[in-house]
C-alpha cells in the first residue's frame, strides 16, 4: 500500500513499489533468511524515518554508527523499532516470521556490505 500527501491510500503490487509516486510505502512481508531482507546491503532513507514492527519471528537490526562501529537491536514478535532518518541499517533474520514496515518511498540509498566506508558516501 502507498500513502500520499492527500491522505489517499492505494494498493500496489510489491514488485512495483519502487515505481510509485507516493510519500510512504506500507507493507507486511514474510521474512525467512537474508534474501528476504537486505542482509547484504546497507540501506538509508534520507527523506524520513522507517518504522519496523515485527509481527512474528525474530529479526536483528544492525545500525551503522559514527566511526564505523555498529549497534545491534534484536526485535522479537510484537516489538517495533524506528530507524532514524538517514541512518544506514540492515537486517538479519534470526527466526522466520512476518515484518510490517512503513518506509519513505523515494530517495532510499543502498550500499553492499563491505563495499565502501558508509561515512564517505553522500
Amino acid at each position: 500500500m502507498t500513502l500520499h500527501t492527500d491522505s489517499a491510500a492505494r494498493c500496489v503490487p510489491f514488485a512495483e513499489r519502487a515505481r510509485v509516486d507516493a510519500d510512504w510505502i506500507v507493507g507486511i512481508k514474510p521474512v525467512s533468511d537474508g534474501s528476504t531482507v537486505h542482509a547484504d546491503y546497507w540501506e538509508r532513507h534520507p527523506r524520513g524515518e522507517e518504522i519496523l514492527c515485527l509481527l512474528a519471528g525474530q529479526v536483528e537490526i544492525i545500525l551503522s554508527c559514527e566511526g564505523g562501529s555498529e549497534r545491534s537491536v534484536l526485535l522479537h514478535a510484537g516489538q517495533g523499532f524506528i530507524v532514524p532518518r538517514g541512518n544506514w541499517h540492515r537486517l538479519r533474520v534470526q527466526q522466520a516470521g512476518k515484518l510490517m514496515f512503513i518506509t519513505p518511498s523515494q530517495g532510499s540509498e543502498h550500499r553492499r556490505v563491505g563495499s565502501a566506508d558508509l561515512e564517505a558516501q553522500p
